[in-house]
């Protein structure tokens, strides 16, 4: 590894499978890592565990794996507290205002803050261009207690965006309650 590349410690999550590893980049961020162009459609993964999401597999590990971000729902940075905290600084020190949202990926629903240039609304957010859009102090809805992460949301398996005005137990959304 040079000296311009780093490893992050993230969850990537696809339809089916869980990948825990170290994602091997030469960006600075990881959202410029997974909106650098499509074209470049592999990341690569270093000391990897893999899990089904059905919970009853075994976990299995690997040295490496290359996995296409088209494929993936979203990814989970699991870096220490300090570098959300570098990117939340980054984000402020380009004035954007944080939004709190609602987003359905899959079967999976997310609660955290969007990042808009004021004056721009949620609609326009949405139909912006890069691939992945990042997502601080983000939790699971069904896990409200886990630590609060960043998660990059890959923006076309998003379901459903909506504003977050109120905290509503899980019993007001049905099909999350199913899951639990």
């Amino acid at each position: 590894m040079d000296a311009k590349s780093s490893l992050i410690p993230v969850e990537v999550y696809l339809p089916s499978t869980v990948f825990r590893g170290k994602l091997f980049t030469r960006h600075n961020r990881l959202s410029d890592c997974l909106n650098a162009s499509m074209s470049d459609g592999m990341v690569r993964l270093d000391d990897v565990e893999i899990q089904t999401l059905s919970g009853t597999s075994s976990l299995l590990k690997s040295k490496n794996a290359l996995i296409n971000k088209r494929q993936v729902m979203f990814v989970i940075d699991l870096s220490s507290n300090l570098s959300t905290t570098r990117e939340h600084e980054e984000l402020s020190r380009v004035n954007k205002e944080p939004r709190r949202v609602l987003i359905q990926v899959e079967s999976f629903w997310v609660q955290g803050d969007v990042h808009l240039v004021p004056g721009l609304e949620l609609d326009s957010f949405a139909e912006g261009k890069s691939s992945f859009i990042p997502l601080t102090t983000a939790t699971f809805v069904d896990f409200p207690d886990s630590e609060p992460r960043t998660f990059m949301i890959n923006r076309e398996k998003v379901n459903c965006l909506m504003p977050l005005t109120e905290a509503l137990p899980i019993a007001a959304y049905p099909a999350l309650a199913r899951q639990k």
